[in-house]
């Protein structure tokens, strides 16, 4: 760099003085082409005349007074400090962002404040700067360089750059996890998976048995078909509770005297995954027996339709939430809701909340994506499902598996043992295959490519056995494309197909689907078409539009008008519209409903036209007061009726006469601990200790000295991570990441260890030196501390006279490191640390030290 600005300054100096005129680039392209200057020093004086001239400069990094790195590059342009981003979190090992279409979301502290910034449009949310301009950054080899001023106001409180000593100092805005007392030299996933964050998860231990809620449902039901009136009455017992360590949930027919369905539950198995078994009464003698195992992602695909299902307890009413606007409200049947709706597309975010009974209110975001069975390095998904066919006698049988082999490898295999008709007759047809799935990006677009074979395994007969196909799928910003081609076994319909398709969001308004298929039978027939479907989307205040037109592979045009309106306090409408080309099959629903049972009443209004049936108006109503009371009511512009009247009632068979807590929830009971050994057990000799602050589910309590702490309606299957306040001085969590999630039955106990805080002190103390000597020498020095796995937790510098301190050390073993970093020739200290806890009077630590002989010793020991 001093070469190349005497260079300049030589250059300046010869214009000036011989030439008498400024420089041009025209003159400097003459020098070069004259070969009296190098091309190194026409690329230098070049950007210089231009303004693009980048310096980079090299500094010693101070975080929070914590030393970081000797090499922190800031690259000068237009006489601004740059500073890149990304450097910056490879130096505090920052991992908690996403970038997409230059767009970066990040989440900050040990809060998570959201913060993103947007550098094609410049704008910021989640800070008090709302925006910045082009000359705020610049973008070099897939980084951000940030203008000093705006990386100080986005990630500082203060930043102080000392060209003198070639020092940055930075004072942050917000904590990053790794910095709790551990310091910033691990990210908080390096840190879980080495073992060094203590995670505290609660949850229920799963029981055999135990009593759980039931629901009476008795209705009495008038109707009226075809001139004649009728009467009958129903009755349904449902119940829900732990059973065989999972959760049981089973329907009783008392009016029939017999049990129409039941399923056993176990939700939260490794990799995210659930186990179902289910048994559905089909006819009086034939029971439809099913398991299923499988990953819970919240939804399934059905051909190319998304239909989102979930468990929930009984008695709930489901509310769709898509764009802040409810789209759709189903009631729970056998624990279970399902929605198929023709707004749930892929690559969307929906909100379902589910209205419990009693009134609490459970949320749960589904997001849908074409993900194509890809794991994480390590991640297994599997799927287990095995049914009865009662047609066939016979049972259906599938099994897959996925392996995240690395960070962009998933591997699988496949095997499936159906029941298919062969000359008249039910046989076995097994198929077995694999699957390799890559996935990566090609600079910021994300791509996949799929490749998968099949095998009929038997019977013979087939003459096709083989299935080969292949995927590609990339997506440049807004825009999807994706190419599928394959040559299918005589199990399928076609025997080749090539499908071509796009996916278009210009705007978040706006959605294009393009699909081209080219099929081929195993007769030689060969079929083409395509399919086109445009969405129009938008927000009017209160109220969400959406606008579709579809033309299928048949050449059938369909268009759709739908209307959502979010309304008043708990009111919402929902008016659905459909007609095709041929103008002749109109389809009409206008609904209402409230959308909360605060006021105890929960009701819905529907008005349906349909031109295809003779019917062509029907109308709905439906109430349900205070968990108490039901009423349904049904009727056709034919005079056809059917109205229903009676009792809806759920309770807790612990004790039928209190109010439910909540119908699915547990209770929860905490205690706090002072965790002497840092074994993170809540050993006989700890005392309880009290004064912590405890949120849980929006309910904030302290805990008292030797007493539980009891948190009640817990609503279950809710992830909730919690921090702990201790509000003793001296005293922390320490690097502890808690979470709970109620799984039904029993109480959740909640042992939370509280550690206490030790701090060293001490002085490094120098003779025979001036003041200015003195300090010359601190400036150079940095503390360390070092734990059991040599990993430095925390670091400082000595002040002007050489004291030093470090806080927030608890129980273990440490070691000691002070190191002269400017003056490498001085032979640093390096001594053990035992911090153990005695009492009060023993937390703080002083080690003094002086130099001699270039050598940093210790003056006392240890104490």
């Amino acid at each position: 760099m001093g070469k190349k600005l005497l260079i300049l300054f030589l250059f300046l100096g010869i214009f000036t003085l011989n030439f008498g005129e400024d420089i041009s680039l025209e003159r400097i392209e003459e020098l070069y082409k004259n070969k009296t200057i190098s091309e190194d020093d026409y690329n230098f004086l070049k950007a210089e005349l231009e303004g693009t001239l980048q310096e980079k400069h090299y500094f010693s990094l101070f975080i929070n007074r914590n030393w970081i790195s000797d090499k922190f590059p800031i690259i000068y342009k237009n006489n601004e400090a740059y500073i890149s981003m990304f450097h910056f979190f490879k130096e505090i090992n920052f991992r908690n962002y996403k970038i997409d279409n230059e767009r970066i979301e990040m989440y900050l502290g040990r809060r998570m404040h959201r913060v993103t910034l947007n550098f094609k449009t410049g704008e910021i949310t989640g800070l008090e700067k709302t925006n910045f301009t082009k000359k705020g950054f610049f973008k070099k080899d897939d980084d951000y360089f940030i203008r000093y001023n705006l990386f100080r106001d986005i990630f500082l409180n203060a930043i102080d750059v000392d060209h003198k000593r070639t020092r940055i100092s930075m004072s942050t805005r917000y904590a990053t996890p790794q910095e709790i007392r551990r310091g910033l030299k691990l990210s908080q996933e390096e840190l879980e998976k080495d073992g060094l964050t203590n995670n505290f998860y609660y949850t229920n231990s799963r029981k055999l048995i135990d009593l759980g809620y039931m629901r009476f449902n008795f209705d009495k039901t008038f109707t009226k078909s075809e001139g004649k009136k009728d009467n009958d009455w129903s009755g349904i017992l449902e119940y829900q509770g732990p059973f065989l360590y999972g959760n049981l949930t089973t329907e009783y027919d008392v009016k029939e005297e017999t049990f129409t369905s039941t399923s056993l539950y176990y939700p939260n198995l490794p990799h995210n995954h659930f186990l179902e078994l289910r048994g559905t009464k089909v006819d009086n003698d034939y029971w439809e027996k099913s398991i299923l195992f499988e990953k819970d992602k919240g939804y399934f695909e059905e051909g190319k339709n998304f239909i989102i299902r979930e468990n929930v307890p009984i008695g709930s009413r489901v509310e769709l939430i898509y764009l802040g606007a409810t789209i759709d409200i189903q009631h729970e049947r056998n624990g279970l809701v399902e929605f198929k709706n023709d707004e749930i597309k892929n690559d969307r975010e929906y909100t379902l909340k589910i209205h419990t009974k009693d009134g609490q209110i459970i949320t749960k975001i589904i997001k849908t994506s074409d993900d194509f069975n890809q794991q994480n390095i390590g991640e297994f998904q599997y799927r287990l499902y095995s049914s009865e066919e009662k047609s066939s006698n016979k049972n259906i049988f599938e099994t897959e598996v996925f392996y995240g082999f690395t960070d962009h490898i998933t591997l699988g295999g496949k095997y499936y043992k159906t029941p298919e008709t062969l000359n008249d007759e039910y046989i076995y047809l097994e198929r077995g295959g694999g699957e390799f799935i890559y996935s990566n990006h090609i600079k910021t677009y994300p791509y996949t490519f799929v490749l998968g074979g099949e095998k009929i395994l038997t019977p013979k007969e087939f003459q096709e056995r083989d299935t080969l196909e292949g995927l590609f799928q990339i997506k440049f910003d807004n825009i999807k494309f994706r190419y599928e081609q394959g040559t299918y076994s005589e199990y399928y319909t076609n025997h080749k197909s090539k499908i071509f398709l796009v996916e278009y969001n210009p705007w978040d308004f706006l959605r294009l689907d393009y699909t081209y298929e080219k099929l081929e039978d195993f007769h030689g027939n060969k079929d083409r078409g395509y399919t086109f479907e445009g969405e129009l989307t938008h927000n009017f205040g209160r109220i969400l539009s959406t606008f579709s037109f579809e033309k299928d592979i048949d050449y059938t045009k369909r268009y759709s008008l739908n209307l959502y309106y979010t309304g008043y306090r708990d009111y919402s409408v929902r008016w659905n519209n459909s007609i095709t080309e041929a103008g002749d099959d109109l389809e009409s629903m206008l609904s209402l409903y409230n959308r909360t049972t605060k006021n105890g009443i929960d009701y819905s209004f529907d008005i349906s036209y349909n031109e295809k049936d003779k019917e062509k108006f029907t109308f709905r109503i439906s109430l349900d007061y205070d968990n108490w009371f039901s009423f349904d009511a049904f009727s056709k512009d034919s005079g056809d009726y059917e109205i229903s009247a009676g009792i809806d009632r759920i309770v807790d068979l612990k004790n039928i006469t209190r109010p439910l807590d909540s119908m699915d929830s547990s209770r929860a009971e905490v205690i706090t601990y002072l965790d002497i050994n840092d074994n993170n057990k809540f050993d006989l000799n700890e005392p309880k200790i009290g004064n912590v602050e405890v949120e849980i589910n929006n309910e904030k309590k302290i805990t008292r000295l030797n007493e539980k702490t009891y948190f009640h309606g817990i609503p279950n299957d809710i992830l909730y991570t919690f921090i702990p306040k201790v509000r003793r001085p001296g005293y922390d969590i320490i690097n502890s990441k808690f979470s709970l999630k109620g799984k039904g039955g029993g109480d959740i106990e909640v042992l939370i260890p509280i550690k206490p805080l030790f701090s060293l002190s001490g002085n490094l103390h120098l003779e025979n030196l001036t003041e200015e000597e003195k300090i010359d020498v601190y400036d150079g020095v940095v503390v360390k501390i070092k734990d059991s796995h040599n990993i430095i937790i925390n670091s400082t510098l000595p002040d002007q006279f050489g004291y030093y301190d470090i806080s927030g050390l608890t129980v273990g073993d440490y070691t000691l490191e002070i190191t002269s970093f400017k003056n490498t020739k001085i032979k640093p200290l390096i001594i053990p640390l035992k911090v153990k806890y005695i009492d009060e009077k023993t937390k703080v630590i002083k080690v003094n030290s002086t130099i001699k002989d270039n050598k940093i010793i210790q003056l006392k020991e240890v104490k």
